[in-house]
């Protein structure tokens, strides 16, 4: 596919990712073999000519959670590796179709098993985020368990078991990083839930198997329950759909009228006005 490897993450927009990475691997308290010899490292393949971080593919080597699956499956310790594909879902951008259609092909093998999920929600809300807010936003989920929870600038962070909420203003978040972005957009606010899977299962799911199984319907079962209980309200169900049609069959991206416009306005109305759609989910 005429792609290549890199080390070097300057004037890209992954860093807030390579960051988070970095943290993680300095937190690691357990006591490891050679430890200083497999140093964490992240590469990046560009997708696309586009400078956004959808067009990015990131890999990760030598995290805590990658050295435990090796030691599971008694191989080298950088045997396997982390693949992550963010910011998929930004409403007030026009992501690329030609990212789109190479991330699809690495998302259809069967030797990439699914990690996590994250699944957003995005709503208007003038409240600002602080840390007076932290315990009342904890307690509506009460019924779902006792959470860590804690806030960090413009964050909220909860964290249960095979589960991550995140809750956090997205207009200031994109103003930090510089974006362009309208003033209309002020007050925008996004619920992300994080549905994360054990890698130490055999059998395991890659990302299309998932999809297509009665376990993501149960997975949108519990996040639909984040959200009501978060008073958010629901997904975009349209949007979903069109994100996993578009996965799963490269021709819903577009057509000649709105060519290199996945994620447009145009793309997504057209998408919801068609009879036959590849795939659907039985909400």
């Amino acid at each position: 596919m005429g792609l290549s490897l890199s080390s070097d993450f300057n004037n890209t927009p992954v860093g807030e990712v390579v960051k988070r990475i970095t943290k993680e691997s300095q937190q690691d308290q357990t006591i490891r073999y050679k430890r200083d010899q497999f140093p964490p490292t992240m590469e990046v393949v560009k997708l696309s000519s586009e400078k956004l971080l959808s067009n990015y593919m990131i890999i990760i080597r030598n995290t805590p959670l990658l050295f435990d699956l090796a030691k599971y499956h008694k191989t080298p310790k950088d045997k396997y590796c982390l693949i992550v594909f963010a910011g998929l879902h930004q409403p007030h951008k026009r992501l690329s179709s030609e990212a789109f259609k190479r991330m699809s092909l690495f998302l259809k093998r069967k030797t990439l098993k699914l990690y996590a999920l994250d699944i957003a929600y995005d709503i208007q809300d003038p409240t600002p985020i602080t840390n007076e807010g932290l315990e009342p936003f904890r307690e509506c989920f009460n019924t779902l368990g006792n959470p860590r929870a804690e806030h960090y600038l413009n964050s909220y962070y909860l964290h249960f078991e095979g589960r991550r909420i995140l809750y956090y203003d997205k207009y200031l978040k994109a103003m930090e990083n510089k974006e362009k972005i309208p003033n209309q957009w002020q007050g925008w606010k996004r619920l992300e839930i994080r549905l994360t899977f054990d890698v130490f299962q055999f059998n395991r799911f890659n990302f299309i198997d998932y999809i297509k199984s009665y376990d993501f319907i149960e997975g949108l079962e519990g996040v639909d329950e984040v959200a009501r209980l978060a008073n958010v309200g629901g997904f975009d169900r349209d949007y979903l759909l069109y994100q996993l049609n578009s996965l799963i069959d490269n021709r819903f991206l577009n057509n000649r009228e709105s060519q290199k416009q996945f994620n447009s306005v145009e793309a997504l109305e057209r998408f919801k006005s068609l009879d036959f759609r590849r795939y659907m989910v039985p909400f």
